[in-house]
């Protein structure tokens, strides 16, 4: 009898196991395209949700009674870190969310300045494709934290999808190499591109700070449009989650032409241009290398 009752309990457990492991875990991501680093590494052993979707903006996100249910259910919550998501507290608060939080940018060496006369560090690691690497390895490391069994499938993803990674990271310096260093001037909405100018050795000026609820002061703006006709930057960018005013006003004053939308703190819709990760790469390369070769008067490197 007792030898009945252990296979039985060893079945069931076994029965548990299996079941386990084919249920995907839920996981919540805090803004849309750390929500994309997750499905890559996860695949269909995770379902996301993403708390600030396509083209919104999590700077000024406000969180609702809605925005807490995502966590209720949720096994875990990945966040991007590195004073971004300044909303989070509060909602983890209001949901009692007891889950695991994971912080994406963990083991990045921030970039930290003074906005408004307080410290803050600039979130916007992501742009620089080695540290979305990094972005990679902490959610496979911790997808298996939770989910060992799954461990292997989740390992392997990490490993093909950095691979994608780093060859994307090589392309991008081909193509910045292709431009003189005088021409590699970008100007964009707010300060979201300062990792990504480390790391490809461009130029970044914007109005606003690196979060869009700063104002641009007129001292600010008066100094950016006397850089601009100094450097002779034909094009200025605006971005899918910030107001175009602005730049559209420093365009006006200068005689630079705006160019199409860069996609800095969020995706695109689906299907549209930008709706990965490595799309949204591709795309804001793309458009930053033609602007900077019609600048340098150099022919467009090709893709």
């Amino acid at each position: 009898m007792k030898n009945a009752y252990a296979i039985l309990l060893c079945a069931s457990l076994m029965s548990t196991a299996a079941f386990s492991a084919e249920v995907p875990l839920k996981v919540v991501a805090s803004f849309s395209i750390l929500g994309d680093l997750v499905k890559e590494v996860g695949g269909e052993s995770v379902d996301v949700t993403t708390i600030v979707g396509p083209n919104a903006d999590a700077h000024v996100f406000e969180p609702t009674p809605q925005t807490g249910k995502l966590l209720v259910q949720a096994d875990m919550l990945f966040i991007n870190g590195l004073d971004f998501e300044t909303w989070l507290p509060r909602l983890v608060e209001a949901s009692n969310y007891r889950g695991v939080v994971v912080t994406a940018s963990r083991g990045i060496n921030p970039r930290t300045l003074t906005q408004d006369g307080k410290p803050m560090q600039d979130p916007h690691a992501w742009l620089s494709v080695p540290h979305a690497r990094l972005y990679v390895k902490n959610i496979e490391e911790a997808l298996c934290a939770k989910a060992p069994l799954k461990c292997k499938v989740f390992q392997e993803r990490s490993k093909a999808y950095g691979a994608r990674l780093h060859t994307l990271d090589q392309w991008i310096h081909t193509r910045f190499k292709a431009i003189p260093d005088a021409a590699r001037v970008v100007i964009t909405a707010h300060d979201a591109f300062s990792y990504f100018a480390k790391t490809y050795n461009v130029r970044v000026l914007a109005p606003q700070g690196i979060n869009t609820q700063a104002e641009a002061s007129a001292w600010d703006v008066a100094a950016l449009i006397d850089q601009i006709r100094a450097l002779k930057v034909k094009t200025l960018f605006v971005e899918n989650m910030a107001s175009p005013k602005l730049i559209a006003q420093i365009a006006q004053e200068t005689g630079a032409r705006m160019g199409d939308t860069l996609y800095s703190d969020a995706l695109s819709e689906k299907d549209a241009c930008c709706d990965t990760y490595v799309k949204l790469m591709e795309h804001n390369v793309d458009l930053l290398t033609k602007a900077m070769a019609e600048a340098g008067k150099t022919p467009p490197p090709q893709s």
